[in-house]
């Protein structure tokens, strides 16, 4: 979660705005976590009501079958936003009712726990994030070993910690997932701790609002696995102090600890360069888009078993391949939409023909224009008249220098191309001056319309 709720009042009487408020905090939470199809939240879950609650149930109002579908499969996820809000734990009854309920107003705790405990230190984990439904390949085939080899090793620790990279969308919170319901199946003695790094500075900053951080620091270092998602959060947050010392201890009594970022921990601006070292000194990995090959094999994995249910032509699942496969997510979700979409319309057969047609409007990827650092470079000194040496040179003119914050700007935010590689491009730079770099453009997109408006073309011009 990204911010802490209070638990209601006792006997607060639960009128239909007090549910409403409360049922809308909770479908803002589901949306900003990200682990439903954001297109299922607009068109079902969104639909959906809170018609009663009490300390230990809460009925919600679903108006068709497919959206008590949808909700009985994230049961899991929405009786824990329950118990954040109410400070209790809340059980989930769907109903195609929504009549005005009549039970007696619900009773809550005054004051929430000193220490919250439920939704936070018990980890819940994604039953379909396993290793066996990850799909292996070139583009993730060292984050799966580092992650499966530190589950089933005893002893020593060999890569501690173990940190995956790489862009939103590639398979690193399934990883996550898959070694949590590993470890709960085949070595149910060990303690798991796992969170996204939000969750955990809400959870800090609650410890010291309370000045329970002693005790929050003695259970999150009662564990065997410690599993962080999202690390890049943690940047410019107050809790890195806290942090610091929880990490280190983890790693001393041999707990082995694996973390996950959209960005290399070198790029992590914002974090003390004391934990920035720490996280480089295990082992760290890569988890890139997946290339043909995997994507087509992901969709096989997700249809499997399903085969007279699903009539689709292998034409169609290599056009899924070859056009929605910049991310895990935007594949499956193509899948899912067509899948939907086949539900409905109840042709013979899912062909090419009808998957263009159901896709038409969804982004795609075309792998014979993919975006690179030299057609960025290309794009920038076309735009002011420049040449490729002019931004790898050590001119200081101006246009040339602002041409090169451009550069270095436009390759971060598109690429997400590390500032090392961006230097070796610009003529040999290091790191540290690419990285002033892009804060300098990040400043003057704010203060200088002219140059603002170079960003914004340039853009158009390579999409």
């Amino acid at each position: 979660m990204n911010r802490k709720r209070k638990p209601l009042e006792r006997n607060k009487c639960m009128n239909s705005p007090d549910l409403d408020q409360i049922w809308q905090h909770i479908l803002e939470s589901v949306r900003s976590q990200g682990e439903i199809d954001p297109v299922t939240c607009r068109d079902w879950i969104s639909r959906t009501r809170l018609i009663y609650l009490d300390p230990q149930t809460a009925r919600v109002y679903c108006p068709s079958r497919i959206t008590q579908s949808i909700l009985r499969q994230e049961q899991a996820l929405f009786e824990t936003l329950l118990c954040e809000q109410t400070g209790t734990p809340v059980s989930l009854q769907l109903t195609d009712r929504v009549e005005q309920q009549t039970e007696p107003a619900p009773s809550f705790p005054s004051t929430p726990p000193a220490t919250p405990s439920v939704p936070l230190l018990q980890a819940r984990f994604n039953p379909e994030y396993t290793f066996d439904s990850f799909v292996e390949g070139t583009s993730n085939k060292e984050a799966y070993a580092a992650v499966y080899n530190s589950c089933i090793q005893t002893g020593i620790r060999a890569f501690n910690p173990i940190m995956i990279y790489g862009n939103s969308g590639l398979g690193k919170t399934h990883l996550l997932h898959a070694a949590g319901n590993w470890l709960r199946l085949n070595r149910p003695e060990d303690k798991v701790i796992y969170m996204d790094a939000n969750t955990f500075v809400d959870l800090l900053i609650e410890a010291m609002k309370s000045k329970t951080v002693d005790s929050v620091k003695s259970r999150l270092t009662d564990c065997d696995f410690f599993l962080l998602d999202d690390i890049q959060n943690l940047r410019r947050s107050s809790s890195q102090e806290i942090f610091f010392t929880v990490y280190n201890e983890l790693i001393s009594q041999n707990t082995q600890v694996m973390m996950t970022s959209d960005i290399h921990p070198q790029d992590l601006s914002g974090l003390q360069a004391r934990l920035i070292s720490r996280f480089t000194s295990g082992l760290t990995v890569s988890i890139s888009r997946p290339e043909f090959d995997t994507s087509r094999a992901i969709l096989r994995k997700r249809i499997e078993g399903k085969e007279e249910q699903i009539r689709i032509q292998d034409d169609v699942i290599d056009y899924l391949a070859s056009t929605f496969s910049n991310d895990v997510r935007n594949l499956e979700g193509s899948l899912n939409r067509l899948i939907f979409s086949a539900t409905l319309e109840n042709p013979e057969v899912i062909d090419t023909a009808f998957a263009k047609a159901v896709l038409v409007n969804e982004p795609i990827v075309d792998r014979q224009k993919e975006l690179t650092l030299h057609k960025i470079e290309k794009a920038v000194t076309n735009f002011y008249g420049l040449t490729c040496s002019d931004l790898e040179g050590k001119s200081r003119q101006k246009a040339i220098v602002n041409a090169r914050h451009i550069c270095v700007y436009l390759a971060r935010e598109l690429l997400h191309t590390s500032y090392s590689q961006i230097g070796q491009q610009l003529g040999g730079r290091d790191h540290k001056t690419i990285a002033s770099s892009y804060e300098r453009a990040e400043k003057l997109i704010r203060q200088d319309q002219a140059f603002s408006l170079a960003v914004t073309r340039i853009q158009e011009s390579l999409q």
